[in-house]
């Protein structure tokens, strides 16, 4: 649980700090059918039936002119509750998760549009995997899991209070390689639900403006554990140091460029499992270089990477990664950042830490 709450975090306090003086909520309940994606042939084995699921959300729909809002046409932000019966009660059991949310309107329309979401926050698997009765669910290795959760519905206005909404929603499951095996739950559903508003629902008109954004260099440190197979084994620390030049692209988005030094506890111990030994910085120590695109939202900024090692001795993971950063700025300079590494889109592992825009 420590691992994942600074997750959520940032988002959360600015949630807070929001719904304080922000009467124009909304209450969303849904019911969705669907599957879990058989991304590795391993998971074939414990799939048996279709996936149920509920959704209950609570947003707030944005009103004053930051300037971000009207970029993104006025965007909801609240909070979600999901439940999934993952088709399988003896080996996968059930799903539950929270989250932080926000709902992108993607047009503008009164009676029907289209809007895109994405949630972020800490799920719970009532059934991981164990060696003793529950083997062959190699998904999670924990109950306790970080969940990301984003689709795209259509919502059709039933009356001044009331709409219909129906869509589609991916949802994944991952401890991030804090516990294998880790190959982590996807849920690919289709939704159906009713949305109450407490206001009558009305069209918020953007104004016509620039958002100025300045070049600049970010430097963060951040820090996660993660597990190597078989499971049970120990635990290891691991460590990023990354400086980013970023470039604002319009008012939205932005592109990165940067070096990152990794420090990986678990390196000595994979070598030796392959029948090597090194006591040099080849054993813990690798470098590379990334690009990236992102979106700014308010305060929060979420980038993807991807990044080739120029250093990597002994060719561990391959030679490409990938990160997902968030960033959540705290003042002008000082931010939070979570990230998630992955090589190939294998989860590699969690990090949290802190940073500075120069």
């Amino acid at each position: 649980m420590k691992r994942i709450l600074p997750v959520l975090f940032p988002l959360f306090i600015s949630i807070t700090g929001f719904c304080q003086t922000n009467k124009s909520w909304a209450l969303n309940a849904k019911i969705g059918d669907g599957f879990i994606v058989a991304h590795r042939p391993s998971v074939v084995q414990v799939l048996q039936r279709h996936c149920r699921s509920f959704e209950l959300d609570y947003t707030f729909k944005t009103q004053s002119k930051k300037g971000w809002e009207e970029l993104y046409n006025f965007p909801e932000i609240g909070f979600g509750y999901q439940y999934f019966n993952l088709g399988n009660p003896s080996e996968l059991g059930i799903a539950q998760g929270v989250f932080g949310l926000i709902n992108f309107k993607l047009s503008n329309h009164y009676s029907s549009f289209l809007h895109a979401h994405l949630g972020l926050g800490i799920g719970y698997v009532s059934k991981n995997f164990n060696t003793i009765d529950n083997y062959k669910n190699l998904l999670v290795g924990s109950k306790i899991n970080a969940t990301i959760t984003t689709g795209i519905e259509y919502n059709f206005h039933l009356s001044e209070k009331a709409e219909i909404t129906t869509g589609i929603n991916l949802t994944h499951y991952s401890n991030g390689a804090s516990k294998v095996p880790n190959m982590g739950i996807n849920l690919a559903m289709i939704n159906a639900g009713l949305i109450y508003h407490i206001k009558p629902i009305t069209v918020s008109h953007k104004d016509s403006f620039t958002l100025p954004r300045n070049k600049s260099i970010e430097v963060l440190f951040a820090g996660g554990v993660k597990q190597i197979y078989p499971p049970n084994s120990p635990t290891y620390g691991v460590a990023i140091l990354t400086t980013d030049y970023i470039k604002p692209k319009k008012n939205k988005s932005l592109f990165t460029t940067g070096f990152d030094l990794y420090v990986d506890g678990s390196h000595k111990n994979y070598l030796l499992q392959d029948s090597l030994f090194t006591s040099g910085i080849e054993s813990f120590l690798r470098s590379g270089l990334h690009v990236g695109y992102g979106l700014s939202v308010g305060k929060c900024t979420g980038i993807l990477q991807v990044g080739y090692y120029f250093y990597n001795p002994h060719k561990i993971d391959g030679l490409i990664y990938n990160t997902l950063s968030f960033r959540y700025h705290l003042n002008k300079h000082l931010f939070a950042c979570f990230n998630l590494k992955a090589h190939y889109g294998r989860a590699d592992n969690f990090q949290y830490g802190f940073g500075y825009d120069f």
